[in-house]
């Protein structure tokens, strides 16, 4: 008894949906071969935007391409003069501030310039990757460059090791040629 009463509430909506045309039923139009969708006209002058393209997935954590990826993205820092945040970036084993400051204040234009990143090593549970830097500059009416190198280092997967330590982090910027 209980099947019955349940299997005709069940099919109740099915056939509300049935009937007659003309007994309140509203018949949808024919289908056409020929139907196509509306597609409002393109939006020109000065409220014309440009499509955003497609967003490039991240790079894999473990990957060479997220370390370059921080790289140029301290290159970056350092080439919008915004030298604190980019000493944020450097690990522990960083020169102390005030040796970053004086090897970098001063520089008018400067410009960091990423290199291709050599090949990743590991040693003692971590995995290392230099990759090259160019700096130039003008200093005291001069146009300087030299060559300058990021040291980047993630922990393995480890047991114990945080997230934070799997990825990647600049171990330490060697600049020795502003001394």
């Amino acid at each position: 008894m209980w099947i019955k009463i349940r299997s005709a509430c069940l099919a109740l909506p099915l056939l509300a949906g049935c009937g007659h045309p003309g007994q309140g039923h509203r018949q949808s139009a024919p289908e056409s071969d020929q139907a196509q969708p509306t597609v409002p006209p393109p939006v020109t002058g000065p409220n014309a935007r440009t499509p955003l393209a497609p967003a490039k997935p991240p790079a894999d954590p473990k990957s060479t391409a997220a370390a370059e990826q921080l790289a140029r993205g301290f290159a970056q820092l350092l080439n919008e003069g915004k030298l604190d945040e980019a000493y944020m970036l450097l690990g522990p084993n960083a020169a102390p501030r005030a040796d970053f400051d004086r090897q970098l204040t001063g520089i008018k234009d400067l410009q960091a310039t990423v290199g291709t990143p050599g090949q990743q090593d590991g040693a003692a549970g971590s995995i290392y990757i230099g990759i090259p830097l160019t700096i130039s500059g003008e200093l005291s009416g001069k146009h300087v460059s030299w060559p300058a190198g990021l040291i980047l280092r993630r922990v393995n997967d480890v047991p114990g090791s945080t997230e934070a330590q799997r990825r990647w982090h600049i171990e330490r910027l060697n600049l020795s040629g502003n001394d």
